[in-house]
């Protein structure tokens, strides 16, 4: 029995790697040859496939006799601009589980579902390149064996080292930077000209374990780093680095590359700039990273002394363009002495009116809203922004219905609503029931629990884009991509009062987004809402089509003020005649085509948190009269 055990363990240690019991073994083809599938199974880099150069080559496999797929390991010593795992479907199409762009020489592809039947790796190049595939193995769950170089993608880093070319750097420098526990990931702007994947080997053997970028220039041909910036193009490399800061938005920046240095500050300045490079920004957001440093610092206790994520330099620089707005100021305002550590009032209410200054003020032991109005020149633009607190526990930001309403939906002067109310303040929501009337997509409404009703996944709407946040139990709000939810998702949640549907959002978990559709540059009047926190919401309100006044603001403008404040998620609610600030009952925006404040848009809803007896009462019986 000892001899049978000994000889059964010296069986199994001879059996090849390919003999894991996730490993599918499969033949795989290049066109109508078949290709030694030992070759690429051995872990040897020295036996490969090799691939006479073209733009793009096929490599096609069969499943049979039960056997599925889940993922596949590609190392290859070249550069892809993408790899892609397909699969034949039904209609006998080629039709993509997973893939990755620019992955360097060797990633992994996983598929959301078992993958049978017939499959195809397909990699394609920017340029015409020969291939030498060194590994190609292929696993029927998404657990990567041991040994094998499972990289990470990456997403944001802590720390982000930008080289020239890898080619003559060491990576032994970054062993101790990784030990630290920090993300550190590197981005080349050249390709390796050779032999690229014992440079990511010697990446991973540094620690690293998210994958490095490449920017697709060509090695340099010069030692003078003016000279190929010159022959790479100045612009596009200064494209290439500030889209780099904003897809990874690292905390730290390491350059060891003297064309980087080049470009490097004109490429973090265009990086918090919204006008530039539209696709990068509207992908990514903006970034502007809190250190720079070169490989001739002390990086090592730069990183061990580095804080938690920081977005504020950026926050920042999106109030960098209303930085010349006149504004009151609040603290000349005397306040209540019996206010708490988080600046409520232990008893009583607090109420400060200065139209003329344009500042509002209300405080109560559940409640506080502070509202200051924004003036500027060059453009003429007119603003409010409400720093609005409320205690989740006690107090709820939701919808409020008109009172005294005949019918059900009885549409109002929305000063009207807020005053029946006692809303200490009110802002305007998604005016939904236009696209009932119209019979438009309606997108998902949820009221007071209930919903009425919910996205149709199947149409695409064309204005507003029907974006939707929902208001929860808990004073935080959460917003949502078109059919990314439905209103019967929300309310399964439990704890989602009110969903409404306009947008688009302007923020979400910490990330700016920059709008792009062909309305994000038309000059409206706006009203959006942002959470800094549970219980602490910016609302900002814009006027707008006044005859020599504000046109109004953009999209992006107010996305801007919102995550300059601090919001991580925002939204924008319905605007233009529908877009209402009103405090105390009374409406602080100038609505109407005409520069005195005219009437909005009869509304049956508004949306707010707080009731007081202070509230104003002109408008409770209808229009005052002049």
């Amino acid at each position: 029995m000892k001899k049978l055990l000994i000889l059964l363990a010296v069986l199994l240690l001879a059996l090849p790697a390919c003999a894991l019991a996730d490993e599918v073994d499969v033949e795989w083809k290049n066109g109508s040859k078949k290709v030694d599938s030992a070759l690429l199974t051995d872990g040897d880099d020295s036996t490969m496939l090799k691939i006479a150069s073209a733009k793009s080559q096929e490599l096609t496999c069969d499943l049979t006799g039960g056997d599925y797929a889940r993922m596949v390991y590609v190392r290859t010593n070249s550069m892809p601009e993408k790899v892609q795992l397909q699969f034949l479907n039904s209609s006998k199409k080629w039709e993509t589980a997973a893939e990755a762009v620019n992955p360097g020489p060797e990633c992994v592809l996983i598929s959301p579902k078992n993958l049978t039947g017939r499959l195809r790796l397909l990699i394609t190049y920017a340029a015409g390149k020969p291939t030498q595939l060194l590994e190609l193995r292929l696993f029927s769950d998404t657990e990567l064996p041991e040994g094998l170089h499972n990289w990470e993608a990456l997403s944001t880093a802590d720390v982000l080292v930008t080289l020239d070319t890898l080619e003559g750097f060491d990576p032994s420098i970054l062993y101790d930077w990784a030990e630290t526990g920090r993300s550190i990931a590197v981005a080349s702007l050249s390709v390796p000209a050779e032999n690229p994947v014992a440079l990511t080997d010697a990446l991973w053997d540094a620690g690293l374990r998210v994958a490095p970028v490449f920017g697709g220039y060509k090695a340099p041909a010069s030692t003078k780093a003016a000279t190929v910036l010159k022959n790479w193009g100045e612009k596009k490399v200064e494209k290439t680095v500030a889209s780099w800061l904003r897809q990874y938005q690292p905390m730290m920046l390491v350059n060891g590359g003297e064309v980087m240095a080049l470009v490097l500050e004109d490429a973090s300045a265009n990086a918090v700039d919204p006008s530039y490079e539209q696709e990068s920004a509207t992908a990514y957001g903006l970034w502007s990273v809190p250190t720079v440093l070169t490989m001739a610092d002390d990086v090592i206790n730069a990183i061990q002394d580095m804080g938690e994520r920081d977005a504020s330099l950026v926050r920042a620089a999106c109030l960098a363009p209303f930085a010349d707005a006149a504004h009151g100021d609040l603290s000349a305002i005397e306040y209540p002495d019996n206010r708490d550590e988080d600046g409520y009032l232990t008893d009583g209410e607090f109420l400060y009116e200065d139209a003329e200054n344009g500042l509002w003020v209300y405080l109560s032991p559940t409640v506080q809203v502070e509202i200051v109005q924004y003036d500027m020149t060059n453009p003429i633009q007119r603003y409010f922004v409400a720093d609005v607190k409320f205690k989740p526990e006690e107090e709820m930001f939701k919808q409020h219905v008109y009172l005294n309403a005949t019918f059900k939906g009885q549409q109002i002067w929305p000063q009207t609503l807020a005053q029946t109310s006692k809303m200490v303040i009110a802002v305007n929501g998604d005016y939904y029931p236009y696209r009932v009337e119209k019979k438009n997509t309606v997108g998902n409404i949820l009221r007071n629990y209930e919903v009425l009703y919910n996205m149709d996944m199947k149409k695409n709407p064309a204005f507003p884009n029907l974006d939707t946040m929902a208001l929860h139990d808990d004073g935080t709000m959460s917003v949502y991509g078109v059919k990314e939810i439905t209103a019967d998702e929300l309310a399964a949640m439990g704890d989602v009062h009110d969903a409404l549907s306009f947008g688009p959002y302007l923020a979400r978990d910490g990330r700016l987004r920059i709008y792009d559709g062909k309305n994000a540059t038309n000059q409206e009047p706006r009203c959006a809402i942002g959470m800094v926190e549970a219980g602490h919401y910016i609302i900002v309100n814009c006027e707008g089509r006044v005859p020599k006044g504000p046109k109004g603001m953009s999209i992006n403008q107010i996305g801007l003020l919102l995550y300059g404040h601090g919001c991580n998620e925002a939204f924008m609610l319905d605007g233009g005649s529908t877009s209402v600030l009103i405090f105390m009952g009374e409406k602080l925006n100038r609505t109407g085509k005409d520069t005195s404040i005219g009437s909005p848009r009869n509304q049956h809803e508004l949306f707010g948190v707080g009731t007081s007896d202070l509230v104003h009462t002109d408008w409770v019986n209808g229009k005052p009269k002049k």
